[in-house]
C-alpha cells in the first residue's frame, strides 16, 4: 500500500467514524430525521459555496475563526443543536476540511439504514421518467432494496445501457452486443 493510499483509506475511516458517531447521537436523541436534512442543506452549502470551502479548508484560519464561522452559518440556516455541536467538534478537532468526506460517508451510512442501494445506470441516450421508473422498480424487485439510480450518459455505447448495482455488472449496450456479433463472426470464418 502506498503512502497516498494509506492517507485516503485512513481519510474514509475517519470521516465513517465522524458519520457514524452522528447518526447514533441523532438515534439517540430523536433528531435523526431533522440532522438528516441538515446534512443535506450542509452539503449544498459546501457545493455551492466556494468561500465555505475556503474557510473549512484553508489552515490560515485559526480553529476559532472556523468554529465561529460554522455556528454562526449553522444557526442562521436554523440547523439541529446536535448539527452545531457537530460542527463544532469537528471544528475543535481541526476536521473540518474533511466536511464532505464525512458528509459523503453519512449519506451512505444512512441509505444502508434505509435500506436503499445506489444502481449506476449508463446510457447512450436520456432515459425517460417512464423508464427509470420501470428499471428502479425491476431492479428493486430483484435486490429486495429500495434503488437509487445514478445515471449517466455515454454516446459511445451507441445504444441500451451499462446497469452496475452492487458488484454486479449487466451489459445491454449496442456497442458491447455488436463487438460480440463481430468476435462470432469472425470466429466461425477462422472455423
Amino acid at each position: 500500500m502506498t503512502k497516498s493510499s494509506s492517507a485516503s483509506g485512513a481519510g474514509h475511516v475517519l470521516a465513517s467514524r465522524y458519520a457514524t458517531s452522528l447518526i447514533e447521537v441523532a438515534t439517540q436523541s430523536g433528531a435523526i430525521d431533522s440532522i438528516e436534512k441538515d446534512m443535506v442543506s450542509l452539503w449544498k452549502a459546501l457545493t455551492e459555496s466556494k468561500d465555505l470551502n475556503s474557510l473549512i479548508g484553508n489552515p490560515v484560519y485559526s480553529k476559532d475563526q472556523q468554529l465561529n464561522a460554522v455556528q454562526e452559518i449553522a444557526r442562521k440556516a436554523s440547523f439541529h443543536q446536535v448539527t452545531i455541536n457537530f460542527l463544532g467538534v469537528l471544528a475543535n478537532n481541526g476536521r473540518l476540511a474533511a466536511l464532505s468526506k464525512i458528509l459523503v460517508a453519512f449519506f451512505a451510512e444512512m441509505e444502508k439504514r434505509h435500506n436503499v442501494m445506489e444502481a449506476k445506470v449508463v446510457s447512450a441516450f436520456p432515459l425517460s421518467e417512464s423508464q427509470q421508473k420501470t428499471l428502479a422498480d425491476t431492479l428493486s424487485a430483484k435486490t429486495g432494496k429500495s434503488i437509487r439510480l445514478d445515471l449517466q450518459l455515454d454516446k459511445s455505447l451507441l445504444g441500451g445501457m451499462v446497469v452496475t448495482v452492487g458488484s454486479r455488472m449487466i451489459d445491454d449496450s449496442l456497442k458491447t452486443r455488436l463487438s460480440q456479433l463481430k468476435l462470432a463472426m469472425i470466429g466461425t470464418k477462422a472455423a
